[in-house]
């Protein structure tokens, strides 16, 4: 089944629940097919084949609103029926509704026709070059975990108000985790990933040599020092304390709820004017990208975070009607749920210096390449064991250390950022620098 199967069962869902009873209606359906091999304790394990295929509807009527899904093509109806019921006893709110009709411009390279031809073997001969790789730089390095994904996408919605969209995508993602053994020595574990739309651009090296270096470089680790001062986080540990906190924050159906403390602060400074994030749905060849939302929404570039000051916070269709502002094209989810809220390609924007030249200037402080601990979204405190960590003494690298904690609160180090890095790192759909932060606890 293509893509032009899947839009017919759409619209003929809409037509269903609408004869059913329904004010207004929309389907969203979607075929997956997706090959992968898997590492597990450095020994190649399972290689294996999936495809399915799935539709949601979405019922209104008078405000309220009825949802069911099944993965079964030929019970559609059966899903319509359900999700009208659904609607008839649900709870009023005018703000559930259909967005308005908008143009979706097409998008170009979300899909590799190399992709139709990328077998199991090809998956198992990716995963055989991760422990390949990993084994020629150092046999020292153990592959815990590693995976090679590769999928193929095909997605299609209708609703009653005229739309009818569809878009096939490709996506290769691949992901290790690895320590490293000298005799009686065990380092941190670390986690690399990387991922792309085209089969030629596949290069599972790049993470194999970052999660080597890493591991080997905490083989020696020693006990750390105790002070208060500069740790420079690595972009995994960027995503790990202060994007978890910020895609909280920014996330609409949190401010409504008053779960947030930005609720009100479109303008207002929240973070050093260093710091800016933007979210790009239509980012070239990024892992996140789409023409549009999962109701049909065209996506766009949005800043979120701008020189410090808060410029958006991001929406579906029922937020922005609800906090009565635009919709910005983050409604997320798939065929088996509701439409929620969600970040595409977010990206914190470069600084002017490397992280070596952040690192310079520094007299005493620490390297963060991992975080392990928790960060409470609500209130931003956050708290947990470093990982693959180095001191930094008279601005150079110093040695690595174990047994070293950090803690803090995110909404008041995203004001005391003094440095973020012109180079950058992908961390599955984000894009993210070194962020240099003053005056955070370092317990050893």
């Amino acid at each position: 089944m293509g893509r032009s199967e899947l839009l017919a069962s759409c619209q003929e869902a809409v037509r269903n629940a609408k004869r059913l009873g329904a004010d207004q209606a929309e389907a969203y359906a979607q075929m997956v097919e997706s090959v992968s091999s898997t590492v597990e304790k450095h020994d190649l394990q399972i290689s294996k084949s999936q495809m399915g295929s799935a539709i949601g509807i979405r019922a209104f009527i008078g405000g309220r609103v009825g949802f069911a899904s099944t993965n079964r093509l030929d019970r559609i109806e059966d899903a319509c029926q359900d999700a009208v019921a659904l609607a008839r006893i649900s709870p009023v709110d005018p703000h559930n509704v259909l967005p308005e009709p908008a143009e979706v411009p097409p998008m170009d390279g979300l899909f590799d026709p190399a992709a139709a031809s990328f077998s199991a073997a090809s998956a198992v001969e990716q995963a055989t070059e991760i422990l390949a790789e990993t084994e020629r730089i150092d046999p020292r390095v153990i592959v815990n975990d590693a995976t090679f994904d590769a999928t193929m996408q095909d997605i299609a919605i209708a609703n009653s108000s005229g739309l009818a969209v569809t878009e096939r995508g490709s996506l290769f993602v691949y992901w290790i985790v690895a320590t490293a053994r000298d005799g009686e020595r065990v380092s941190s574990f670390d986690f690399q990933f990387g991922a792309t739309r085209r089969v030629h651009d596949i290069d599972v090296t790049v993470p194999v040599h970052r999660v080597c270096e890493n591991a080997l470089s905490s083989l020696d680790a020693e006990p750390g020092e105790s002070f208060r001062g500069t740790v420079l986080l690595s972009p995994a540990a960027v995503s790990d304390i202060l994007l978890s906190a910020l895609l909280f924050q920014l996330n609409a159906r949190n401010a409504l709820r008053g779960r947030t403390r930005w609720k009100d602060s479109i303008g207002a400074s929240v973070a050093s004017d260093a710091f800016s994030l933007v979210d790009d749905g239509r980012l070239a060849g990024g892992v996140a990208s789409s023409a549009f939302d999962r109701e049909g929404v065209p996506r766009r570039r949005l800043a979120l975070i701008e020189d410090g000051r808060l410029a958006s916070h991001i929406h579906n269709t029922y937020s922005s009607l609800a906090a009565g502002t635009d919709n910005t094209g983050h409604a997320a989810g798939n065929a088996q749920s509701v439409p929620g809220i969600g970040a595409t390609n977010l990206a914190i924007l470069p600084g002017e210096r490397t992280s070596n030249a952040l690192i310079a200037d520094v007299s005493k402080g620490l390297v963060v390449q991992r975080y392990s601990g928790n960060v409470d979204p609500i209130s931003g405190d956050f708290s947990g064991a470093v990982k693959a960590a180095r001191l930094i003494e008279g601005g150079e690298l110093g040695r690595p250390v174990s047994g070293t904690l950090i803690s803090g609160n995110v909404f008041d180090v995203l004001n005391r950022i003094s440095g973020v890095s012109s180079n950058r790192e992908q961390i599955f759909s984000q894009t993210l620098p070194y962020v240099r932060l003053e005056d955070v606890s370092v317990s050893a």
